[in-house]
């Protein structure tokens, strides 16, 4: 094949996997090879006359400008969103944008994004290769800054916007530092850290440039996630930092903790559509972050509190029972009490009775049906226990308890609570908020990559690490981080998922209890 016998899709085909950098360099020949039927050496000729050169990417000024940009060492906010080359901003959100950093004194990092398409009617007709929109270039940035003790913004790592997971192989880059990558895609990833460590988390900041793709496979994904967005990192003290990510709408307008922006005016609102806490665990949960979070509520009003893992199960669980030491230390205690466990978990839910609460079905629920079904009570069940046994085992068998006995305790006490049990569906603001997570499809093991195929927004609980992939997200715990079991390197954290009422979702991260410089 000879290069006047390629079409204009055979070139957008070696433009993208020219600059496909999730590939190495040889594997990106190979590729083009086997397309093409022809050798390496002539793909290089066909590369040099389509100019698609690494160096011709920094001849632009506004990158050189940028790669010089300092960052603002006395500030104490900052919002970081991602751009596109030779695309045109989103008008209406970067005015908002500007109008939100102004109202809460932060400074905005525009990270310079590059993504190759030839058939944009912005590529065309430039002075040089590379050009970012006229509203970006003063924040316009392509360095990398260390703005606290634990967080870098990486700018000046470069990510393909058609990537699927544009943080794969980037976990060590940063140190031992949080990190925020640009990106159009909004994701979030925990990584495991020893106790004495700061925990460390991963997010790619939305884009402020409107959807800019080739009509490629890889570019119509890209375009179907791309999403407006930023991320704010707020600056307490030399060890206290938060961070969280922030979507807009189509139009702009946008929400973040308790404010709305819209039309270049920032004002306060008091309702939200649904909290979604971290797996609770009560017994194991940390007061001050349930205090915290009652707290917010109180200001925010939310039309819907889902609750994932109310139960911990520690006096029965299976984990635990053939450990003679650990059962002699938990008789001491008094912790090996079923009873004991289910009232305290019944007081914390009152907590909870002036809203519209939802108890999502979850796997610590099921110890206690586990318990019931695996023991002989006659010989192992503690005689503490044994009247529980008794009691839980009749409403099973009466029928009374359909969806398990942790629903069925709950009910008796709070009727107007919603159970689910475990296929059920809740759906608030266009967002599945019904399932734990621990269960997939076909009864596989869940996780937030196969969450992210369904057909729907989701929010799982689970895994005790926030997490985000595109439309799936993960809330954190509410327990406190060391809980004798998670041992070694931990991506635990307390985080729950609130969703606003123009159904963008968001999490809220604690760090020693906190979450805000905000109030």
């Amino acid at each position: 094949m000879r290069f006047n016998d390629l079409d204009e899709s055979d070139k957008l085909y070696i433009c993208e996997t020219y600059y496909n950098k999730e590939l190495s360099w040889d594997k990106r020949l190979d590729t083009l090879s086997e397309r093409f039927d022809c050798s390496r050496r002539t793909i290089g000729t066909w590369v040099a006359r389509l100019n698609l050169t690494e160096n011709s990417q920094e001849d632009s000024p506004q990158l050189k400008i940028a790669q010089a940009k300092e960052h603002n060492k006395k500030t104490k906010r900052f919002i970081i969103t991602w751009a596109q080359n030779n695309t045109p901003v989103h008008p209406d959100f970067m005015n908002n944008v500007k109008a939100y950093a102004d109202f809460i004194n932060a400074d905005i990092h525009v990270i310079a994004g590059r993504y190759k398409n030839p058939t944009s009617v912005w590529t065309n007709n430039q002075e040089y290769e590379e050009r970012w929109a006229d509203e970006v270039l003063e924040y316009l940035d392509a360095n990398r800054h260390d703005i606290h003790k634990y967080v870098s913004i990486m700018s000046d790592v470069k990510i393909q916007p058609t990537a699927v997971n544009p943080m794969t192989g980037m976990e060590g880059l940063s140190g031992i530092n949080s990190c925020i990558f640009g990106s159009p895609k909004v994701q979030m990833e925990m990584i495991p850290v020893l106790e004495t460590n700061s925990p460390k988390m991963m997010v790619t900041t939305g884009a402020c440039t409107i959807k800019n793709y080739t009509d490629s496979k890889s570019g119509k994904k890209g375009e179907f996630h791309h999403t407006l967005g930023f991320v704010i990192v707020e600056i307490k003290n030399n060890e206290i930092f938060f961070m969280r990510q922030v979507t807009a709408t189509d139009q702009g307008s946008f929400t973040d903790l308790f404010y709305r922006v819209e039309n270049e005016e920032v004002t306060r609102i008091n309702r939200i559509s649904a909290i979604v806490f971290g797996d609770l665990h009560i017994g194991s949960h940390d007061k001050k972050v349930v205090n915290k979070t009652l707290e917010l509520m109180d200001e925010l009003h939310p039309d819907h509190v889902i609750l994932h893992d109310v139960f911990d199960g520690k006096s029965i669980s299976h984990h635990e029972e053939k450990d003679p030491f650990l059962q002699y230390q938990k008789e001491l205690e008094g912790t090996n009490s079923l009873r004991r466990e289910i009232d305290e978990m019944l007081s914390c839910l009152a907590d909870f009775e002036e809203y519209n609460t939802v108890i999502v079905r979850s796997n610590h629920d099921d110890f206690v049906d586990r318990w019931l079904k695996n023991t002989d009570w006659r010989k192992t069940v503690t005689p503490k226990n044994s009247l529980e046994y008794m009691h839980y085992s009749a409403a099973i068998l009466s029928g009374e308890a359909p969806n398990g006995v942790i629903p069925w305790v709950i009910n008796k006490q709070y009727p107007h609570f919603i159970t689910l049990g475990r296929s059920d569906s809740y759906i608030v603001n266009g967002w599945e908020l019904g399932q734990h997570g621990d269960i997939g499809s076909n009864g596989s093991r869940g996780s937030l990559q196969q969450f992210r195929k369904l057909n729907n927004k989701i929010v799982v609980g689970h895994y005790h690490s926030p997490g985000r992939k595109d439309g799936a997200l993960a809330v954190g715990t509410s327990t406190h981080l060391r809980v004798g079991y998670n041992i070694g390197a931990s991506a635990w954290l307390q985080s729950h998922v609130i969703i606003h009422e123009d159904s963008k979702a968001q999490h809220i991260s604690f760090i020693k209890g906190e979450y805000t410089t905000l109030k």
